[in-house]
């Protein structure tokens, strides 16, 4: 949820402040009539992000952190994998944005389509359409970097 949210704001500080108020708001309404939790999650970081952005302008295009967290045990291996996710991460940001949305929720936080649906507010076939275009255009971006 965390580098989902980075993605939409490009700042940890502020990432982190979403989620735990988004989290905080999930304890203050936490009921039985929310179906999918963890989708509805999603939503209300999506929501706080985009209510952040209509209150103060300025915070929609703060630059992104590019820290990438690795539990590789052997450096050389750690620095590879590393450069590899950076690789990859620049390339979904470079994507549009319903499609960089779409692959960090599916590939990043390992949601159904069905989730992404409900989060996004797109049909399912809808999703599977900006998957698809997201992995040609991603494919293409990374040929292009290699």
């Amino acid at each position: 949820m965390l580098l989902y949210t980075i993605s939409l704001c490009k700042n940890k500080v502020l990432a982190e402040e979403i989620v735990s108020t988004a989290f905080f708001k999930a304890l203050q309404t936490a009921d039985e009539t929310v179906r999918d939790f963890k989708a509805w999650l999603f939503t209300v970081c999506r929501n706080e992000y985009y209510s952040i952005c209509r209150n103060k302008k300025y915070l929609s295009r703060l630059p992104m952190d590019d820290t990438v967290f690795d539990p590789c045990d052997d450096l050389l291996d750690g620095i590879i994998r590393q450069e590899e996710y950076r690789s990859l991460y620049r390339c979904v940001s470079l994507l549009q944005e319903d499609q960089k949305e779409a692959v960090l929720l599916f590939y990043f936080s390992a949601m159904s389509i069905s989730e992404i649906s409900v989060i996004t507010q797109k049909s399912v076939s809808n999703v599977k359409v900006i998957l698809h275009r997201a992995r040609e255009n991603l494919k293409k971006l990374m040929e292009v970097t290699q």
